[in-house]
């Protein structure tokens, strides 16, 4: 038997890209996504996915672009014994296993900016949010307790070290089962649950330029927590948040955190229910040439249908960049199938 999702993500952005700080342009992004998987034996499984886009950071014009998503081979034995092999979401804090399908805000954190180069201010993550490597990962009471230790960057041997990424992750209300995670249950779920994670490579944090580049050993080490309460008769409260410390001597930022506070109302206004969203991200400065802290607030109003699988949102972000400031606002809209 084999499953199916596939579901696509469009946004409407008002922004200026040559005057960031001025809402007086419109451009367009977004992308739909294909997901297939099953098994050849109860041991045996497998995933693979594809990503097609337009547009993109810095794109003069609507672009079209289409990329393998995910790639991976699973042997899965026991709940706490599996095996993963492939393209897959790298496992360091909840965001990044999540993906940008499953968080509420529209953008994954660490993000500070759509013109401007993506800022590498948190665990690193692979094009896409992907990486190319190996998982050893298991859980423990239906996924109250989840473990990962993985080697990714396999793809360029000759190039780079490996990125090792180990996390661990302990629900005490409902479990969390599965490999990927989500941000957010929309009241399905009761959730207070902690993870922890960290990540190195050898010679991982690399000047900009030179030939070669000089470079020193990246380390990252991060902790993460969500909290999700209530119900559809009260409303559900969510509460999330993170900090990872980052060491190496060219790195955008020393360190990067979050703090995010949500409401999904109880009452339903035609097919759906409104939920307000504030999110603020801060990186502290690191020891790259020209870096600086990096502020950024999220002011989010979202409208729900059905969780993840069916949303709109309007966003208005404002972030603090070294000599700039930047003012955004963005329409959005996802779509997502249940699998099957």
């Amino acid at each position: 038997m084999i499953s199916a999702q596939v579901g696509a993500r469009v946004a409407v952005r008002v922004q200026n890209p040559d005057s960031p700080e001025d809402l007086d342009d419109v451009g367009s992004d977004g992308g739909a996504m294909a997901v297939l998987s099953g098994q050849v034996h109860p041991f045996l499984k497998w995933q693979v996915g594809f990503l097609g886009t337009y547009g993109g950071e810095a794109a003069a014009a609507p672009t079209g672009n289409a990329v393998l998503l995910d790639l991976v081979a699973k042997i899965e034995l026991v709940d706490a014994l599996n095996l993963w092999v492939g393209r897959m979401p790298i496992p360091s804090d909840r965001a990044n296993l999540s993906t940008e399908w499953a968080i509420a805000p529209w953008t994954l954190p660490g993000s500070y900016g759509f013109y401007v180069p993506s800022l590498l201010t948190g665990p690193r993550q692979g094009k896409n949010d992907r990486g190319d490597g190996l998982a050893l990962w298991g859980e423990v009471r239906g996924g109250k307790l989840k473990y990962y230790l993985g080697a990714f960057g396999l793809d360029r041997p000759k190039t780079m070290s490996p990125l090792y990424s180990a996390r661990l992750s302990l629900s005490l209300l409902d479990p969390e089962p599965g490999y990927r995670t989500s941000s957010g249950y929309y009241g399905t779920k009761r959730i207070l649950s902690l993870g922890v994670g960290a990540q190195h490579r050898a010679n991982g944090s690399r000047a900009s330029t030179g030939t070669p580049p000089a470079a020193s050993d990246f380390t990252v080490l991060g902790a993460d927590l969500l909290l999700e309460i209530g119900n559809s008769t009260a409303g559900v409260l969510d509460l999330e948040g993170a900090f990872a410390k980052v060491w190496g001597d060219h790195e955008t930022a020393s360190y990067q955190g979050f703090v995010l506070v949500s409401y999904l109302v109880p009452i339903e206004i035609g097919f759906g229910r409104f939920q307000p969203l504030v999110r603020l991200q801060r990186a502290g400065q690191g020891s790259a040439p020209g870096a600086g802290d990096l502020t950024s607030i999220d002011a989010q109003l979202g409208y729900v249908i059905d969780g993840h699988h069916a949303r709109l949102l309007v966003v208005y972000q404002c972030t603090e960049l070294p000599g700039q400031t930047q003012n955004a606002l963005l329409f959005g809209a996802q779509l997502l199938s249940h699998a099957n």
